[in-house]
């Protein structure tokens, strides 16, 4: 028989976000170091962040405590770069009359075999492994790190993994982007984002202010698949 003494308090689902911040208030008026007028504003960021977190699924409160300190490094930018005045917009003095101007025109038509001769003149030549890094072919791959032919081929044809142009008909790949003989994962995503296996791994390899100045490929080699789809993301589609 249940005592009448034992009875379970319901929490208050509703306000969440209220009672935290009066909590938090309360809390704060014992921290001397806190500015007059500062209790209320970080009570309610404190309130705002904790009804957001009590509206997460379980999973994703584990993703977000895995990273922690990256999730406050963020909050902490958030808050001291809001509010920071944009550069002020600019007017220019259009005349009533314009001058009209034909400009130099196209120039010669050439062919395209003198087209690519003058682009060689003053092109560079820069080896794919200069900027790409450790390359290897099929066979290289199969030796070295046991990646079978087929599956190879399988990984490309499905876009989860990176082959390079090498010449007119081979391809290499990259070898940071295998882990234990198979692909990270997430190079899909990356791929069709950039619409371009070259210009996905040149970003991949690059360090990203957006992820702490980490190289988006270091990460992906962690498993930490969303934060680099979603760089990548607010890279290429603003481009």
């Amino acid at each position: 028989m249940t005592s009448s003494n034992a009875q379970t308090e319901r929490p208050d689902d509703t306000n969440i976000a209220d009672r935290v911040a009066a909590k938090v208030s309360n809390a704060l008026k014992s921290e001397k170091t806190f500015r007059q007028g500062s209790f209320s504003l970080s009570a309610l960021i404190a309130g705002e962040v904790a009804e957001v977190v009590a509206g997460l699924t379980a999973e994703r409160r584990r993703e977000l405590n895995r990273h922690s300190t990256e999730l406050k490094q963020r909050i902490r930018r958030v808050v001291e770069g809001f509010g920071r005045e944009q550069p002020g917009k600019f007017t220019m003095d259009i005349p009533d009359e314009i001058e009209s101007s034909k400009g130099e025109g196209l120039g010669a038509i050439v062919t395209v075999d003198q087209g690519e001769r003058a682009l060689e003149a003053i092109a560079l030549s820069r080896k794919l492994e200069d900027w790409a890094g450790t390359v290897a072919g099929a066979t290289g791959l199969n030796r070295e790190y046991g990646v079978a032919r087929s599956s190879l081929n399988r990984w490309q044809h499905d876009d989860d993994v990176i082959g390079l142009l090498k010449g007119t008909k081979r391809h290499v790949y990259p070898v940071e982007q295998f882990i234990d003989g198979r692909p990270v994962r997430g190079l899909r995503g990356i791929i069709k984002l950039a619409e371009s296996h070259r210009v996905a791994w040149l970003w991949l390899i690059q360090k990203n202010p957006v992820l702490g100045g980490r190289r988006p490929i270091d990460l992906l080699q962690q498993d930490r698949v969303d934060e680099v789809v979603d760089a990548a993301a607010s890279y290429f589609v603003l481009q």
